[in-house]
């Protein structure tokens, strides 16, 4: 407060103030000395005399004292104020007993067991098409739920039973045999690393990637940047292929370094819990670098903010849930799956645009513990990661690196049947060319065996009881007596007429309007409700005001005193007649 009221900077300008006026006092005696030493006719001499020759001197003022008043008059006032409001609403509403009252939620359940299948909406048929059963089940659901549909909720489940199957011969080593799964790996060598970015550096990092083959990386101004900055100049060698294992933030320059970073992710659409085809490559090769480093992983489970709270809790958990199971049938053991979680949309339910955000949607794979952004880079051609690029990171130690580098042998498809039931009915494994309307992949190629042996599996599933889901390269196995259901929710109150046919029954029946009852004399005189609303809005605020006044005053005390003696002496020497020099003698 002082120092806003200047108080300091004002007693500063007082003392030089009045430094100023003495110097004006001395220059002012100095200026009368000249009327003091000028000789004044009639005084003495025929000359005059000085003032001064008659013992008068310059008066010389100077300042004895000087008194400095200040003042300051500080003032805060402090105001509150409550305000207090209250809004009541009232309804009232009359609800007959027809078919028009108020329903809840109403749900049914539609079982699929075969091909083909089909289900009627009041009307309107809508049929159950795909190669496989789970695959047209999905479609359905999408034909039954809004906008499309009259539902709000189409749900897909299945529980699989554990179904028997042999591979021919039993030496092969692609494709794998895991519970329920065959799955096809790729047919050439190759090999793959993790880079672990843990900050941006301060000075620029070399990744030695083969013995030709470098790149040299300059810092940037965050970790993500840099981060995406390695993995760009990776990806731009010819004999390499480099991605961001996750982005956390596609739209933004920074990332933060207390999250858990995922190593693969895998991506839903809308109310679904089905793993797409080319997330489940990413999990077969996610797989393949689990089993091989020996590390453990955890699984989260998210959802976006469409649904409900509870409803997006449970479907997180079942997207989970799904990648995990997956993980599993490409070879991972249970014991390397440390948890499986689910948030649901709490991580994101206050960003900007949560609810309709496929980003949100989505399961991730962690190692444990890591908090890294992750980078993975694969060979593509014939040249290989060296044995131990660098940076090296594998034996541990902290900084920017290679923390995993494996390399995979040539594996072509040996496997030539796949043995299923207890009768071991063989199924051939072919790698023909597939080319329909939906798949189109090239001879040999791990997805093109996948669809063939789905494929053939479906075909003849009445012999051997079987039945066949492809994802990716991976074929998913089920027994036949394994259903498939549609839960269906809708909050109408419309009346909606469902039938099946063919492979698909209604397990469920749609439930009817809930209705108010009549009353018992047969009037009909409906049921009457109330609804009464009231909000209280209680607000309180503070306001601060301050103000500083001030006022000064100064006052001085002036006095006249003689001249220092010495001053006098001098001025005397100065009136003193000079004595004339004497003449110089004449030149003889």
């Amino acid at each position: 407060m002082l120092t806003d009221a200047s108080v300091s900077e004002f007693i500063k300008a007082m003392g030089l103030s009045i430094a100023e006026a003495q110097k004006a006092l001395d220059l002012n005696s100095i200026a009368q000395m000249e009327e003091y030493a000028k000789p004044r006719p009639g005084l003495g001499n025929p000359g005059g005399k000085s003032l001064m020759q008659l013992g008068l001197s310059p008066p010389f003022y100077h300042y004895q004292h000087a008194d400095l008043t200040v003042s300051l008059q500080l003032t805060m006032k402090i105001g509150d104020s409550e305000a207090l409001g209250v809004n009541v609403t009232g309804e009232i509403g009359n609800k007959g007993s027809g078919a028009g009252g108020a329903a809840s939620a109403r749900t049914a359940q539609i079982t699929m067991k075969s091909l083909p299948a089909s289900i009627t909406v009041d009307g309107t048929k809508l049929d159950a098409a795909g190669p496989d059963i789970d695959t047209a089940a999905q479609a359905l659901a999408d034909k039954l739920r809004a906008p499309a549909g009259k539902f709000e909720q189409a749900f897909v489940s299945s529980k699989d039973s554990k179904v028997k199957a042999e591979l021919d011969p039993a030496s092969a080593k692609n494709p794998l045999l895991a519970e329920n799964a065959v799955v096809f790996l790729p047919t050439a060598a190759s090999s793959t690393g993790i880079i672990r970015i843990t900050n941006t550096p301060a000075a620029k990092e070399t990744f030695q990637l083969a013995p030709s083959v470098s790149t040299e990386v300059t810092p940037e101004s965050s970790r993500l940047l840099y981060a995406r900055k390695v993995a760009k100049q990776i990806d731009d060698l010819a004999d390499f292929k480099a991605r961001l294992a996750f982005d956390p933030n596609p739209n933004g320059t920074i990332d933060s370094q207390s999250d858990f970073q995922p190593f693969i992710f895998a991506l839903f659409d809308t109310d679904k819990d089905v793993i797409k085809n080319d997330a489940a490559i990413a999990l077969r090769d996610g797989a393949r670098i689990i089993k091989e480093s020996g590390q453990s992983v955890d699984v989260v489970g998210y959802a976006d903010t469409q649904g409900k709270n509870d409803h997006n809790l449970d479907l997180a958990k079942r997207r989970a849930t799904n990648v995990a199971e997956f993980l599993k049938k490409n070879g991972v053991g249970a014991d390397k799956i440390k948890s499986v979680k689910h948030f649901g949309e709490e991580p994101w339910s206050k960003t900007p645009n949560p609810d309709n955000n496929q980003h949100f949607r989505r399961a991730e794979v962690h190692f444990d513990g890591n908090k890294d952004l992750l980078i993975i880079v694969e060979n593509q051609g014939s040249v290989q990661l060296q044995a131990t690029p660098t940076p090296d990171k594998t034996g541990g130690g902290d900084g920017n690196g290679f923390i995993i580098v494996k390399k995979f042998d040539a594996a072509p498809v040996d496997g030539k049947k796949v043995l299923l039931g207890d009768a071991k009915t063989p199924v051939d494994i072919k790698g023909d060319a597939v080319n329909t309307a939906d798949d189109k992949f090239a001879a040999d190629t791990p997805e093109a065996s996948a669809f063939n042996l789905a494929k053939s599996i479906n075909d003849s599933s009445a012999t051997h009881g079987t039945r066949a889901t492809r994802k990716g390269s991976v074929v998913l196995l089920a027994s036949v007596n394994d259903a498939v259901t549609i839960d269906l929710v809708t909050l109408s109150t419309d009346s909606i007429k469902l039938a099946a046919d063919g492979g698909a029954t209604i397990s469920k029946p749609l439930s009817d309007i809930a209705t108010g009852k009549p009353a018992a004399d047969g009037s009909g005189s409906g049921k009457i409700t109330f609804a009464v609303g009231a909000t209280v809005d209680y607000r309180t605020s503070r306001q601060f005001e301050q103000s500083a006044n001030g006022n000064s005053s100064i006052s001085a005390r002036l006095v006249a005193i003689p001249a220092p003696v010495e001053f006098l002496q001098e001025i005397k020497k100065f009136l003193a007649p000079e004595t004339p020099a004497p003449a110089p003698a004449p030149a003889p």
